[in-house]
């Protein structure tokens, strides 16, 4: 971990936090099975969401279950593609699988680790190039569970871990929120420069009479 940390903050790998573990691997077999199940793909994680609806289907055996399916607060990760994207799973999932381009990673204990503070660790570090650092630019990216478990990320109480997570959900939404107002302003000005350039190009807007601003020469040098 890069930088100065607080000096009662911990700095373990994140194999003595979390279980990580790699999905199924798909193969004809399993889109046809006796116990199937909707699973997850890399495409069904974007950040910070999970999409749960018309998922295909996998063979997934109850005695493979608890390998095999998510649960409530699993953090799940992408091993390819955009290497490091990660959400976490919601509330009544019901019986979920993941493929094996997804990471699980669930905590050992609740009470020292706070999922939704790795989710942010995950943030940072994917959006730093930091899970690209080691590859080879000329191969496709791709997360392996060994690297992933190697990795040192900031572990502070798990009091402080719930307060920064907290007070980022409350920024990031407040940031959200600015977002979609200017990303409406901008669709509304796009909208009223399509309409003045047809109004005027077929004539419902007389501009025989307008008369182009003086430009000022000292703003014009400058």
């Amino acid at each position: 971990m890069a930088g100065e940390i607080p000096a009662h903050w911990l700095c373990p790998p994140l194999y003595s936090r979390y279980t990580i573990e790699l999905g199924k691997m798909l193969n004809e077999s399993r889109i046809s099975g006796k116990y199937l199940i909707p699973y997850l793909r890399n495409v069904d994680v974007q950040w910070d969401v999970i999409n749960t609806q018309e998922l295909p289907f996998m063979d997934i055996r109850p005695d493979e279950f608890s390998r095999y399916l998510v649960r409530t607060g699993d953090l799940l990760v992408c091993e390819g593609g955009e290497v490091g994207r990660a959400a976490i799973v919601g509330d009544d999932v019901g019986l979920l699988g993941y493929q094996k381009a997804l990471h699980r990673l669930r905590c050992f204990d609740t009470e020292r680790e706070n999922p939704r503070f790795m989710f942010y660790i995950l943030s940072w570090a994917a959006n730093s190039g930091l899970f690209l650092a080691e590859g080879n630019p000329n191969t496709i990216p791709h997360l392996t569970g060994e690297k992933l478990r190697r990795y040192r990320f900031t572990c502070p109480p798990i009091v402080e871990q719930k307060m920064i997570a907290d007070w980022l959900d409350e920024q990031c939404e407040t940031i959200s929120k600015q977002q979609k107002k200017i990303t409406e302003v901008i669709d509304t000005l796009n909208e009223y420069r399509t309409a003045l350039i047809t109004q005027t190009v077929t004539g419902k807007i007389d501009v025989r009479d307008f008369k182009i601003p003086a430009i000022d020469k000292e703003a014009n040098d400058a």
